[in-house]
């Protein structure tokens, strides 16, 4: 069975430590068989009215394309290499400001394999600082948060994988941090079928706690939902770290393999039969 990652970042997101070809070069040694590069493309702070704790380095997407493919060539001209290695963005949404016309420009400018769709502002404020949580009761602020991800699924621009549900829980102050189906069933249900109706792929995202949590997996293949992709998110490196858990996680609910993307296009990949 092929081990491909969707969700990976390098040194020209924020948050990442390596260089593309590095991180080529470590996935190999991981035993992956691909991975898409999906660095943080931030419009949303950046033209969608929505404010960060931080500043937060912009992506310099030519250089960022470029370094795509230097390491690109690398892998191919490697003798004993056989490491698919794709190109993708990971879309930061706004329902605010002009942020989803910046995202159409940009994404109709480079040859994306994949396009991640992700849900980091609420309400105008960047979901995983303190600041979001003041005055907010777990149920408000996990509520909004909601909110914004079904708003995101109406995305005017062509997006291929929801990323994360649950992203909200890695900041949150409370004692229980938990994001489960049982605590919002309707905005659960509108979300996931929302991503069933509109041909979408769900993230299974293993970046700190496992998101969506177990429960919105099962009710999503309930309704009838089967794509999924395995998402590592990693920053350090760590590609394909916990993909035997997301095997061990989702295959006894009943999904019988996964997806990742070329040129937008989903390849399934199948689990092997025990």
């Amino acid at each position: 069975m092929q081990k491909f990652d969707t969700h990976v970042h390098s040194n020209h997101s924020h948050d990442g430590k390596f260089g593309i070809d590095e991180l080529a070069r470590l996935a190999s040694s991981h035993g992956v068989d691909g991975f898409c590069i999906t660095d943080h493309l931030d419009l949303d702070l950046e033209w969608g009215e929505c404010k960060s704790a931080f500043v937060w380095k912009k992506l310099r997407l030519e250089d960022y394309y470029q370094s795509y493919l230097n390491a690109k060539e690398e892998v191919e001209q490697c003798k004993n290499g056989s490491l698919n290695l794709l190109f993708g963005v990971e879309a930061g949404f706004s329902e605010k400001g002009c942020a989803s016309e910046k995202y159409g420009e940009v994404i109709a400018s480079y040859p994306f394999d994949e396009v991640i769709n992700s849900t980091h502002c609420v309400l105008g404020r960047e979901a995983y600082f303190a600041d979001y949580f003041y005055f907010k009761s777990k149920r408000k602020a996990y509520g909004d948060y909601l909110d914004a991800v079904l708003k995101s699924l109406d995305a005017p621009y062509p997006y291929d994988v929801v990323a994360h549900i649950g992203y909200i829980t890695h900041g949150a102050p409370y004692k229980d941090k938990s994001l489960v189906y049982e605590d919002f069933p309707d905005k659960f249900d509108a979300i996931l079928k929302g991503i069933i109706e509109l041909g979408k792929t769900l993230e299974v995202n293993f970046h700190h706690a496992v998101a969506p949590h177990k429960s919105v997996l099962e009710r999503y293949f309930e309704l009838g939902g089967r794509a999924i992709s395995y998402g590592g998110d990693s920053h350090r490196g760590e590609i394909g770290e916990r993909f035997d858990d997301f095997v061990a996680l989702v295959k006894p609910i009943g999904f019988e393999g996964y997806n990742y993307f070329v040129r937008h296009a989903p390849v399934f990949v199948p689990f092997d039969k025990d």
